[in-house]
């Protein structure tokens, strides 16, 4: 009898000890990792996946000491990602892009049109690669979109550090170089035959 009772209590004891150790691993897992900006490096930034950078410029922007701070709903953001109101009382845009690669036209796209949903008066793109294709740059000179790539995101997370808020938006008002721009060169100029009108497998006799 005893020793059937000790049989049992090293069962039980083995079974509480494997059940206690799962909700150690469990607790550890589910616990959310929590990180402080002003530790954060462009290393990190490299790191992060998109959601995560469009979070980390909120708390940056909000904790500088720019009002009206906001992230959009990721289902339905029209373009933006962040909205705030810098120290002109001017009302910005901005699509953070998280990228490995090169800032594609996309990018100036979708904010300009966010500008116009949002009735803001800046579009801004903050990246964090150093390369940016030329259509995207004269793209964002024709249409008044800002973009602030690596170099530019350096200097804004160093600033940011420090609470510079005049300084951080000295920065988001430098875009990227003017970069000069013809649109007669994206248009394709058809001639017309003699009574004829045509396009592609298209056709129309006048």
């Amino acid at each position: 009898m005893g020793q059937e009772w000790l049989w049992d209590y090293r069962i039980l004891s083995i079974i509480a000890v494997f059940i206690i150790s799962l909700l150690i691993v469990f607790l550890f897992r589910s616990k959310k990792k929590r990180y402080d900006v002003r530790k954060i490096t462009m290393k990190d930034i490299d790191r992060m996946t998109g959601y995560e950078f469009e979070n980390y410029l909120y708390v940056m922007l909000a904790s500088i000491g720019f009002e009206h701070t906001s992230i959009t709903k990721s289902s339905r953001d029209f373009g933006a990602d962040l909205i705030f109101t810098n120290l002109d009382g001017e009302k910005v845009v901005v699509q953070a892009k998280r990228l490995s690669n090169k800032l594609g036209l996309d990018s100036v796209q979708e904010i300009y049109a966010a500008k116009a949903y949002y009735e803001a008066d800046i579009a801004l793109v903050m990246t964090n690669t150093d390369h940016v294709s030329l259509p995207c740059k004269r793209l964002a000179s024709a249409t008044g979109v800002k973009i602030i790539s690596r170099d530019q995101l350096q200097k804004f997370v160093y600033e940011g550090k420090k609470g510079r808020i005049d300084e951080v938006q000295e920065i988001m008002n430098q875009a990227d170089e003017y970069v000069a721009y013809c649109a007669d060169e994206s248009i394709e100029r058809i001639e017309h035959r003699r009574g004829m009108i045509e396009a592609g497998d298209y056709y129309m006799k006048l």
